[in-house]
């Protein structure tokens, strides 16, 4: 088939609705398809932002790229006795159980998913999967869990795509089958959880993580993975106006909470709910 034929069929396909939890039913039913592309926990370092500072050009990006280069190290340095402590926490089983604990409660499927999980998030392995499926569309909930630049908090962000198997011509490129514009519903969810008096000093809290066999980063994880149970669903529940509401609500300013920009909603004492425009950020003590 031609390039030119695939694009006429390309648009000859409506754009798709913002599917939403009310969206129950769909013929030719869904599969859950979970992907935790890491094997252990990952680290983050703030881009440096040196390169704009010089007026850009290929000076200041080499200078950009040396500084991250220093600090992606210091952070592999820092997170290696905390990756040791945790070499035995299963967290594609932790995923995997999230995943269906979260897409019931939404009740987006009218009977068990079939849920599979894989190690490849790549836009090829996702267009691979959704010709192999039986299923008209596929929910791909895609887990990664770091800690943050300054070691303070954990986090674990949910990123959900849900993919109709004939959004566009099965010969197209995998990146426009997956592109945002021909997905049928999409979103990231958050949940971050800080380190009980966490230092500025991110040795400091680095070494807090690890410390009695990684004790704070396994309840972290855990308490982390279990708040996502709740806000995804929340999320997923939202009808397209609930979310323009929440996010054209100019009286309500938008903030910044463990690095992420949002509106804040109402949350309990000690905690922070941001609305993102495209999902739900919460920051919250460790318990």
């Amino acid at each position: 088939m031609s390039a030119a034929t695939v694009q006429d069929v390309s648009a000859a396909v409506p754009a798709p609705q913002r599917a939403t939890g009310q969206n129950q039913a769909v013929a030719g039913g869904r599969s859950l398809r979970v992907l935790v592309a890491q094997s252990e926990i990952k680290s983050d370092i703030n881009l440096s932002n040196l390169a704009v500072a010089t007026g850009g050009g290929i000076l200041g990006g080499l200078i950009g790229a040396a500084v991250d280069s220093a600090r992606a190290k210091k952070a592999e340095v820092l997170i290696a006795p905390l990756r040791t402590a945790m070499g035995d926490v299963d967290g594609d089983a932790l995923a995997i159980e999230t995943a269906k604990a979260s897409f019931a409660n939404a009740e987006w499927f009218t009977t068990a998913p079939d849920t599979n999980f894989s190690k490849d998030n790549s836009p090829a392995g996702k267009s691979a999967y959704l010709d192999a499926s039986s299923n008209a569309q596929t929910a791909f909930v895609e887990y990664s869990y770091d800690l943050s630049p300054s070691f303070d908090a954990l986090r674990i962000i949910a990123k959900i795509e849900i993919a109709a198997k004939d959004s566009v011509a099965a010969t197209a490129k995998p990146e426009k089958r997956l592109s945002p514009k021909n997905l049928v519903y999409s979103s990231s969810v958050a949940s971050i959880i800080t380190l009980p008096d966490a230092s500025k000093d991110k040795d400091v809290n680095a070494a807090r993580w690890a410390a009695d066999n990684a004790k704070l980063a396994r309840a972290a994880l855990g308490q982390s993975f279990a708040r996502l149970q709740i806000l995804v669903p929340r999320t997923l529940a939202l009808t397209g106006h609930e979310q323009e509401a929440l996010s054209r609500d100019k009286k309500n300013k938008r903030i910044v909470a463990g690095g992420f920009s949002g509106r804040p909603q109402p949350a309990p004492e000690g905690t922070t709910l941001l609305w993102t425009g495209g999902g739900f950020v919460e920051v919250a003590p460790l318990q």
